[in-house]
């Protein structure tokens, strides 16, 4: 009774061994908003496929290798089915959406990609080698995390834009109310802002300063256009801080 089992035994860890031979190991990473130009990301890409290259090695005859790259602008996409630096593709001056895909079955890098986007950003490698797959899913998110910013997304600028929009028009109506019966000039300072902040959150293009990804053909040499989205925030902020300021400080005057 005992050599059944024992070959048995034998036969399932025979079987389990032979399983996990060759199994592939996969690592995914979600980035924060990213805001950079090609040259960086030409930089990064080529970093990445350089370590592919030593990893995997010379290239055979009759080998698969597949490689794409896509670009997104509002209502369009370009797809370049080969290995392109982002530099050398003519698009405006502005992409929100990038991607690259890299894939060579069987290798110690068998798969890359890098999927960046308004609504989520990732970087996702498998193969082989276990070492080599979290050393160059380390690479990338190291590199792309330098320009990387606090605060963007279609999920941030949705969640933002309800509160505040909700907060703006009640500040209004209740400074509407308030001037109306008092006629001072503090509550006109708090209807003003208001009212320049509820403008501020309904018309400016937020989608673009904002993005969750965007990608610059280069940088805008006009200081006010390259930091258009900066003056808008701080032009926000400086709206919504005004409303307190308007209530307070006549008081803290007529204190003094």
């Amino acid at each position: 009774m005992r050599l059944p089992v024992l070959i048995s035994v034998c036969l399932s860890l025979a079987t389990t061994s032979l399983c996990g031979y060759g199994a592939e190991v996969s690592h995914n990473r979600d980035l924060p908003p990213l805001r950079l130009a090609a040259a960086d990301l030409d930089t990064i890409l080529h970093k990445t496929h350089s370590v592919i290259a030593a990893a995997n090695g010379p290239s055979g005859g009759q080998e698969v290798i597949r490689e794409s790259v896509k670009l997104g602008v509002p209502g369009k996409e370009i797809e370049i089915p080969h290995f392109s630096m982002a530099s050398s593709v003519a698009f405006p001056k502005e992409v929100f959406r990038f991607s690259y895909t890299y894939y060579r079955p069987d290798k110690r890098i068998s798969s890359v990609t890098l999927d960046f986007g308004d609504y989520s950003r990732r970087v996702s490698v498998s193969g082989g080698s276990a070492d080599q797959v979290e050393a160059i899913t380390n690479l990338l998110e190291n590199d792309l995390l330098r320009h990387s910013t606090a605060i963007g997304g279609a999920m941030f600028r949705r969640v933002a834009g309800l509160c505040l929009l909700v907060a703006l028009l009640a500040s209004l109506i209740l400074s509407s109310a308030y001037w109306w019966n008092t006629r001072r000039s503090s509550a006109m300072g708090m209807l003003i802002c208001s009212a320049l902040g509820l403008s501020l959150v309904l018309l400016v293009p937020w989608n673009r300063y904002l993005p969750g990804f965007v990608l610059y053909q280069s940088y805008s040499p006009f200081l006010l256009v390259r930091y258009a989205p900066c003056v808008a925030f701080v032009s926000l902020v400086a709206t919504l801080g005004g409303i307190p300021l308007s209530y307070f400080l006549p008081r803290w005057r007529r204190k003094a």
